[in-house]
């Protein structure tokens, strides 16, 4: 009986995948891509427990942008992933969530998140699945890049690998062999 129950530990185990929280390990700030577009100024503040985004926003008129400015936070995913996280957006742009959106980008299409027309915080929580292969990021954009920046934070990232690793198959592997070890010997002692 107790065999069974070690085969069936290391089996549940070994199928889990890999699981970590915050953003440390594969998922840590040194290995994301910062990126603003058009002139932007927009900025990113990571640390292993939450993620801060900036949203472009310049007090001189003739220094702003024409355009609006996109700043994104990008990693690709080796493995497929389990991703989920919480987010609070705020504004302070004079037109309000409308000027400066927040969301995710997965394989470069913009998943909205903030609702727009509003002014008040916003907030929320998401999980999904990133794909092997796939690049996912958080994106904030400036309509006009004055008046007022929009802030991001998210925070209780959470990253679950989907494919057991080789260790955790190993353990697996392991398990199955005593649980078959135990079955011939009893077979034997019958």
């Amino acid at each position: 009986m107790y065999s069974k129950f070690l085969a069936i530990s290391a089996l549940a185990l070994g199928l889990a995948g890999t699981a970590h929280a915050d953003f440390v390990l594969n998922t840590a700030p040194a290995n994301w891509t910062t990126a603003n577009s058009n002139g932007g100024n927009g900025t990113v503040v990571a640390n292993s427990s939450t993620l801060t985004l900036n949203s472009s926003n310049f007090s001189d008129f003739n220094s702003a942008p024409l355009d609006p400015t996109t700043l994104s936070y990008s990693l690709l995913f080796n493995q497929n992933t389990l991703l989920s996280f919480n987010w609070n957006y705020s504004t302070a742009d004079d037109g309000g969530s409308s000027n400066d959106s927040f969301g995710y980008i997965l394989d470069g299409v913009l998943h909205q998140l903030s609702t727009d027309g509003l002014f008040d915080p916003q907030s929320g929580s998401l999980s999904l699945l990133v794909n092997a292969g796939s690049t996912f990021g958080f994106e904030t954009t400036s309509v006009d890049s004055l008046f007022g920046g929009a802030r991001t934070v998210v925070s209780n990232f959470s990253a679950t690998n989907q494919i057991p690793e080789p260790g955790s198959m190993a353990l697996v592997f392991t398990g199955l062999l005593a649980a078959g070890a135990v079955a011939k010997r009893r077979n034997k002692q019958a």
